[in-house]
């Protein structure tokens, strides 16, 4: 590994940030099977029992027993069992990993797939995230981001240990460094129209190159982005501060009207119901169940 990529990814690691969203053992039913467009979270799967498929990028992979898994957020994913009569178990979790606002894995390129040294120990961390998870303790967040840290880790070590150290790498997009500029052009200028040109010349490209790069780094177009950050910020004010509508739309940069339609579509709630609600008692969580 060159000295400058090993510099550039430890400066990654270094600014990570962690989050826990869910932790479980499952045995899943005989109709598992899933396919995610463009998942929020990546995904820890440590299989114990049974056979299935994963599909990740288009490359399929067959997992066995002693295999731990990382599949990555924003990475196209199908996967399912290879019969009616296997039944997937795993122990699986679902966490965030960021550097500011883009995914780790979106910028280093691991394998999907290593094998486990010592199965015994890796289920001890599973356990202990579950139980951390359900812990009301003052501390237990913190726990959290450590046996996240160390999963990572020992994610990381092995994989450069089973492929001669080839297996850790800069995603290709990832090396020039230069996505930074563009987030921080795109968080200032929320309140402007905001075009895909003048993001292309922050990073003096082509905007018909630029927009597959940015897609590549950040798993959403550049549009399709900044309407994701217009409404986390129309959120925030809606939710934080007593700011009326009209001035929370022009803070995100769109007329009322328009910004009221896609507020709704996006949160299927009007810019006053959104407030409303997230000021008053929060609803209890949903029956759906959720595909692991």
């Amino acid at each position: 590994m060159e000295q400058g990529q090993l510099q550039i990814m430890r400066s990654y690691l270094d600014n990570v940030q962690m989050t826990l969203d869910t932790v479980h053992y499952t045995k899943v039913g005989t109709n598992w099977r899933y396919r995610f467009e463009n998942p929020e979270e990546n995904r820890f799967y440590f299989i114990r029992e049974g056979s299935g498929w994963i599909r990740l990028r288009g490359r399929l992979h067959h997992p066995k027993p002693g295999e731990l898994l990382l599949l990555p957020a924003g990475a196209k994913l199908e996967l399912g069992l290879c019969g009616e009569e296997e039944r997937f178990g795993k122990y699986w979790c679902h966490f965030g990993a960021k550097v500011g606002d883009v995914h780790l894995f979106q910028m280093l390129d691991l394998p999907f797939s290593i094998r486990v040294g010592d199965e015994d120990w890796l289920e001890r961390q599973f356990r202990a995230l579950e139980a951390l998870y359900r812990s009301p303790s003052l501390t237990a967040p913190l726990r959290i981001k450590s046996v996240l840290l160390e999963l990572v880790s020992y994610y990381m070590e092995e994989a450069l240990r089973q492929q001669d150290s080839q297996g850790i790498a800069l995603a290709p997009s990832a090396a020039e460094g230069k996505i930074t500029a563009v987030l921080h052009y795109i968080d200032t200028h929320l309140s402007e129209g905001i075009t895909v040109e003048e993001l292309a010349r922050q990073m003096h490209f082509h905007p018909n190159y630029f927009m597959p790069y940015f897609k590549t780094m950040m798993g959403l177009s550049p549009i399709a982005y900044i309407t994701r950050k217009r409404m986390d910020k129309a959120k925030e004010l809606l939710r934080d501060t007593e700011v009326p509508v009209t001035e929370v739309a022009e803070a995100v940069g769109l007329e009322l009207a328009y910004f009221s339609r896609l507020f709704k579509k996006q949160t299927a709630l009007s810019p006053t119901q959104y407030r409303r609600n997230a000021r008053g008692p929060r609803p209890e969580a949903s029956s759906v169940s959720v595909p692991d």
